[in-house]
């Protein structure tokens, strides 16, 4: 028995991610970022506020990634099919040319997965780039509420900035039927797992889709650190648990060091406050995003003041426009962000 869900446990705006960058990407010089925060004492206190973070030494265990097939850009295409197996499970990977009219422009990777020898599922990857796919499977232990392991199955579909096509592929807990999970769509190319706290239990991370273009360009936003784990069929947020700590501290140093007098200080700033809340230090980000953030720009600021009809439309004469921190208040309510004031 094949079941297939959509069971990403992610807010609506992360959801919706992709297709904002690709209609960013196709507007090009209509938006405008904020101007340059050039104010060095905005930076002398950024650093200063997190002084704490870097006051000791940050040693991070690697990340162990489990067995898998990556198929990469510079590969060239010969093979007619790739095979994986880690105990009772086997995966095959064929390639399937697209359909009318486009059938010579595309080809979809065609995973076969068998259990103890017997098929119990097939799934059709995303379409990818005419005779080069780019995809990675994983075979691995993602969710110890069932008997076996999990596929990780993510096709890159092309494009700047995106995206990878990710599902998981997951027996019941009685281990008698199989599901095709959909993860979503992200940013970049093919998403796997990695055991990031070394329990043998492997995570999806990523920075938060969800901030992408939100409150600025593509590359003038600053995302948080972000953890989705497999649990009794869906992807639940798993940012909070305490063993992955250590790893936002590691993403707001780098936030840290990274920032400069040149950046977007709104799409700083959006990330920034998101990723001292997965800190508990929330709170203390809030007051100095509204001490600094950019007073001119319009830039994610729009919103529907009513519900917007099941085509995702706002009714005439019902857009709002809201200022930075209500903007942002009410965006990271909505990402699943706890914000104490």
């Amino acid at each position: 028995m094949t079941v297939k869900t959509s069971a990403s446990g992610t807010s609506p705006a992360r959801l919706v991610a992709a297709a904002l960058l690709a209609i960013s990407l196709a507007l090009p010089g209509l938006i405008a970022p904020s101007p340059a925060h050039g104010d060095t004492a905005f930076l002398r206190e950024l650093r200063a506020r997190n002084a704490h973070h870097f006051a000791k030494p940050l040693t991070l265990a690697k990340a162990k990634k489990p067995p898998g097939i990556e198929r990469e850009w510079e590969e060239k295409l010969k093979r007619k099919s790739w095979k994986l197996s880690s105990g009772p499970l086997a995966v095959e990977i064929t390639l399937k040319k697209g359909g009318p009219p486009d059938a010579s422009l595309y080809v979809s990777p065609l995973l076969s997965l068998k259990v103890g020898g017997s098929q119990v599922l097939s799934v059709e990857g995303g379409e990818s780039l005419p005779d080069n796919p780019i995809f990675l499977v994983q075979i691995a232990e993602l969710d110890p509420g069932n008997p076996y392991a999990e596929v990780v199955f993510s096709v890159f579909t092309g494009g700047a900035h995106c995206c990878s096509d990710t599902r998981v592929l997951a027996s019941s807990p009685d281990g008698k039927t199989w599901a095709d999970i959909e993860a979503g769509m992200y940013d970049g190319g093919p998403l796997g797992v990695s055991d990031l706290d070394g329990d043998g239990r492997y995570e999806f991370s990523m920075h938060d889709n969800a901030f992408l273009y939100t409150f600025s360009c593509y590359a003038c936003s600053t995302a948080p650190f972000h953890v989705l784990q497999l649990a009794n069929g869906k992807l639940v947020d798993a940012s909070t648990a305490p063993a992955f700590r250590d790893r936002h501290v590691d993403a707001l140093r780098r936030m840290v060091e990274r920032a400069d007098a040149d950046m977007d200080i709104n799409g700083f700033l959006a990330g920034y406050v998101a990723q001292k809340i997965l800190l508990g230090e929330g709170a203390q980000a809030w007051k100095f995003m509204a001490k600094h953030y950019e007073r001119k720009t319009g830039w994610g600021l729009e919103t529907c003041s009513v519900k917007q009809n099941d085509k995702g439309e706002c009714p005439p004469g019902k857009m709002v426009k809201l200022n930075f921190p209500d903007a942002l208040e009410r965006f990271l309510k909505e990402a699943g962000y706890k914000l104490d004031k």
